[in-house]
């Protein structure tokens, strides 16, 4: 030891009051975690199984669950564009409206979501933020126990909100028409809500429905929380002029996805188009 400090003195290292250099002070350790005992662990996580009537999906056009229409090819593929641009962006939400009511955008959001969900392991939510016209559960025939109105004025739990469908499809849901939707949409609450999707749910999309865009400025109020959106619009009914107007609005925002074109009669075997 002496001679390496008399090395370390004649280098101009160490200082000649300094007696001895202080070894290094070892980690300190940790003390194990304790493990909880299995009957600390808090239950786990469940909602509502709910069945879906097929007949009734015939009905109302939701094709893409059983796949017996050859329509729902063409959802098929909108999945795949869709998934793709979102899993290159890393984008995980994903708004789907229009310009005016009847352009059934409820009714590509459901097909959409079936499709997506037949991946393994794709984990779909689908939220029905229409608060003044919610269609999800009536297209569906679902009756919801508690709604994401009740649930953002404070009268509900998240988890009452939600039904599974399928493995890898969860829904939640609305009913009735709520007064000062806009204001709900945009209040602290709807965090909340997202916090619960991403921790609780765990999905790897979240489609939300929205509004009409000229109903009212719900959607155009919510686009900002989510990364992306789709426009359906109604071929021979929505207007160049409403589509012009609705685009330029999410435009600005950065939000534009893609415009699908529904109830397209040129078709012979893909009735919508991307």
């Amino acid at each position: 030891m002496e001679h390496i400090k008399s090395a370390l003195k004649k280098a101009g290292v160490l200082d000649e009051n300094i007696e001895s250099v202080a070894p290094a002070r070892a980690p300190e350790r940790r003390m194990p975690v304790k493990e909880f005992e299995a009957t600390e662990q808090p239950e786990p996580f469940t909602l509502r199984q709910v069945e879906i009537d097929q007949k009734h999906l015939e009905k109302t056009r939701i094709v893409s669950k059983s796949m017996d229409d050859p329509n729902h090819i063409a959802f098929n593929l909108l999945r795949t564009r869709v998934r793709k641009a979102m899993s290159d962006n890393k984008w995980t939400s994903l708004a789907i409206t229009s310009p005016t009511a009847g352009c059934g955008k409820t009714m590509v959001t459901l097909n959409l979501a079936f499709s997506l969900s037949r991946n393994p392991g794709l984990k779909t939510v689908v939220v029905d933020l229409d608060l003044k016209r919610p269609s999800v559960a009536p297209t569906l025939k679902v009756e919801p126990d508690r709604s994401i109105a009740q649930y953002l004025l404070g009268k509900a739990e998240a988890k009452d909100c939600f039904v599974q469908v399928d493995p890898n499809l969860v829904l939640g849901l609305n009913s009735g028409h709520t007064p000062a939707s806009s204001e709900l949409l945009q209040a602290p609450k709807m965090l909340e809500l997202f916090e619960f999707i991403e921790t609780k749910l765990q999905p790897e999309v979240i489609l939300f429905d929205l509004p009409p865009m000229q109903s009212s400025d719900d959607a155009l109020g919510f686009l900002p929380r989510v990364d992306t959106s789709l426009l359906v619009v109604a071929a021979g009914t929505t207007t160049t002029a409403e589509v012009d107007e609705c685009e330029l609005q999410i435009s600005e925002l950065d939000k534009l996805l893609g415009i699908v074109l529904n109830k397209c009669e040129s078709a012979k075997s893909e009735e919508y188009y991307y």
